[in-house]
């Protein structure tokens, strides 16, 4: 049964737009251009098996390596190294669930969580770390850097349903990112965040490559934790040292 979360009053957000049509209908394009001209939903697989293979879909998500985001729990946790994951610290994963992971074949990975650190006085985040590492089939995502981190600038947002979505960055505050809907982007790629989305990772797509930007605490468009900060960055750093002993 899932717990009240910080993520509170959302309406869940019924996109009135059909399926199909122009990713972008009215507005720019600049950023968006992994994005195909006819619009489709971002749905993550095709089928999700945690436990067994699961078969990616083939859309405009297959540019992007979601293997190290674990989807198997609502409580989602997101890879920033072979042995450490990072989630939201009001609603992290115990050591009780399997957190599993399937690479880009669909193959899974099991692994546990064996020590975790809450990081309130920096954000909500919690760093935990697995019984063993993974290995280079599932991928760590590095910290996006604050000179990428520009107002405006898109961004690649999930949630529980194990669909991605486009927003786009509009303020950022010290160790605080909130995010805004892309004016003119077509409506199939928004996303009104709701209770059971918190934790899931929110990346910016540089150079091809995703780099993690933020993991939910609020609804709407979303707001958390900005990892492109320098103390949140440092803060995680010494915990990942710390669980290391």
């Amino acid at each position: 049964m899932k717990i009240a979360l910080p993520i509170t009053a959302a309406l869940l957000f019924s996109a009135c737009a059909p399926a199909y049509g122009p990713s972008f209908p009215g507005g720019s394009q600049s950023g968006l251009g992994f994005l195909p001209k006819k619009a489709g939903k971002g749905t993550l697989f095709v089928y999700y098996q945690p436990k067994n293979p699961s078969k990616w879909q083939n859309n405009w998500t297959t540019k992007m390596d979601l293997t190290g985001v674990s989807w198997n729990d609502s409580r989602t946790a997101t890879l920033i190294s072979p042995s450490y994951v990072v989630m939201a610290a009001h609603y992290a994963r115990p050591s009780t669930v399997p957190v599993m992971f399937h690479d880009k074949r669909g193959k899974p990975y099991e692994r546990f969580i064996i020590a975790t650190k809450m990081l309130t006085e920096v954000g909500d985040i919690a760093v935990a770390k697995l019984h063993l590492p993974l290995p280079p089939e599932v991928k760590p995502y590095r910290f996006a850097k604050a000179s990428e981190s520009t107002i405006g600038r898109p961004v690649i947002v999930s949630d529980q349903t194990n669909t991605l979505s486009v927003h786009q960055i509009e303020a950022v505050t010290g160790g605080v990112i909130r995010f805004g809907y892309v004016p003119g982007l077509n409506p199939i790629y928004q996303r009104n965040l709701i209770v059971g989305d918190s934790g899931n990772p929110s990346f910016l797509h540089e150079n091809g490559e995703l780099v993690l930007l933020e993991t939910h605490t609020t609804g709407g468009p979303g707001a958390g934790p900005f990892y492109g900060d320098p103390a949140v960055q440092a803060a995680i750093r010494s915990a990942m040292a710390e669980l290391a002993q």
